[in-house]
């Protein structure tokens, strides 16, 4: 499955700088014509309906309209429209008042975008034309092909000797994709799966392939997904933190280079270069001084560095299982345990937990406990969540501690949080969502010095 956690959080890094900074805005001309089937209105008077761009930073965000304009007697409409960063908008179709459909459209500089759909059966008809959406197409024609291979190749239907034959194949289609349809958001997604590809049998080339794309936007947050961690396990960390400051250099994007910072100062965090990565904090709140979303990260950070980073004693708590039993910091004293904080009807949180339950069933030979402090507001949420699944640890029941005190001293910004506390009840490393697989990383940190299974 690709992980689209870093390109998410840059393009909403963008879209928020886009907002505050308020550069010049890109713009495209949106057209075309929105007719109504004979079946339904045979007037041929398809004025006054509704086409609306919005666009919405996150899912708690108020919507922002980009463009709104109504169609004439012949259903045709046309105008410009602005936006922050080529993206995904929604579009809205409507009539008297009422949404008849939303679509996800490309807004690029200086394309041009043609909608023509007839009503009602607008999912059946529609068609988007433009430079975006044509080079998308591309994309998707080549990618339906190749998870139809993937399959075969799942299912045993092609030899071990071929496999490499054929991704090789495939990484030289999509990167045909890539050099076709330049600078388009297909051209990058087919650079990023090109890389993706490569980096389970040519790491060096998967290298070649992101710096060629660079300084593209999107392929920095590929570069930082794949190029760097390979830069780490090969050639080392300061080979990877010099990495981050050449994409720095490269980028024309003042949020693109503000991403990497982050990057940069999370990564020496997450390698217990506490001092370093406060130092760097330091220079990233200079220079980012003006802005109220840098300021909330920096404090964020911040109280991970000085209360939560590796090799601080874990912060005090307390709560009573399910079972009733009282668990503190001072009972867990001389065990290596795993605290989980988030509600379990959390998405992520469930889609963790077969692998958790693996984990769990490795590594408590060796002493691990695991404990969740569930989010939920409902003790019904939670019973649903084990009437399902194998309660294999102990879980907090609610109302036996204080969330806000929960979320206040973890410093709870995403879920599920996890941190991994050794048995002298010192942080080995706290854990964000999708920084699941590095836990065993760090179990294996945790058991290595002279820890045998009991």
């Amino acid at each position: 499955m690709k992980n689209y956690t870093l390109i998410a959080a840059l393009i909403v890094l963008m879209l928020a700088a886009a907002c505050s900074n308020e550069p010049k805005p890109l713009e495209t001309i949106v057209k075309g014509t929105i007719t109504v089937s004979d079946s339904i209105d045979n007037s041929g008077d398809y004025s006054d309906i509704g086409i609306t761009i919005v666009n919405r930073d996150s899912v708690n965000a108020p919507v922002d309209t980009l463009f709104h304009t109504v169609t004439d007697e012949s259903g045709y409409f046309s105008g410009n429209v602005r936006f922050p960063v080529k993206n995904y908008y929604i579009l809205v179709i409507s009539r008297n008042n009422n949404d008849l459909a939303n679509v996800r459209v490309i807004l690029a500089d200086n394309d041009t975008l043609t909608v023509n759909a007839e009503l009602p059966d607008i999912s059946e008809n529609l068609t988007l034309d433009s430079r975006e959406h044509e080079a998308m197409q591309t994309l998707s024609r080549v990618d339906r092909n190749f998870q139809r291979v993937s399959a075969f190749v799942r299912g045993g239907a092609l030899p071990d000797s071929q496999i490499v034959d054929e991704v090789k194949k495939w990484t030289s289609l999509y990167w045909q994709v890539y050099e076709a349809h330049e600078n388009t958001m297909a051209s990058y997604i087919a650079a990023e799966k090109t890389a993706e590809l490569l980096n389970s049998w040519d790491q060096e080339e998967m290298l070649n392939r992101i710096d060629a794309a660079l300084p593209e936007d999107y392929m920095v947050a590929v570069a930082l997904n794949l190029g760097k961690p390979y830069i780490a396990q090969s050639k080392g960390f300061e080979a990877a933190s010099e990495y981050l400051d050449s994409l720095v250099q490269i980028s024309n994007s003042e949020s693109v280079r503000e991403f990497v910072e982050r990057d940069k100062i999370q990564m020496y965090f997450d390698s217990s270069r506490v001092r370093e990565a406060k130092n760097l904090l330091d220079k990233y709140e200079q220079n980012y001084s003006e802005k109220p979303s840098s300021k909330k990260w920096a404090r964020r950070i911040r109280y991970d560095l000085n209360y939560l980073a590796p090799g601080v004693t874990a912060p005090e708590f307390s709560f009573v299982t399910m079972e009733g039993d009282t668990i503190n910091n001072q009972a867990l004293k001389g065990s290596t345990y795993i605290l989980e904080i988030s509600p379990l009807a959390n998405y992520e949180y469930q889609n963790d937990y077969d692998r958790t339950l693996i984990i769990n069933e490795i590594y408590k030979n060796y002493g691990l406990k695991i404990f969740t402090i569930p989010l939920d507001q409902s003790e019904v949420t939670v019973n649903a969540f084990f009437d399902e699944r194998r309660k294999a640890w102990s879980v907090a029941e609610l109302g036996t501690f204080d969330v806000q005190q929960i979320i206040q001293k973890f410093n709870v910004v995403q879920v599920p949080t996890r941190l991994l506390i050794d048995k002298n009840g010192v942080l080995i490393r706290k854990y964000e969502r999708n920084e699941f697989s590095d836990v065993i990383q760090g179990l294996n940190r945790a058991f290595r010095e002279g820890n045998s299974p009991s």
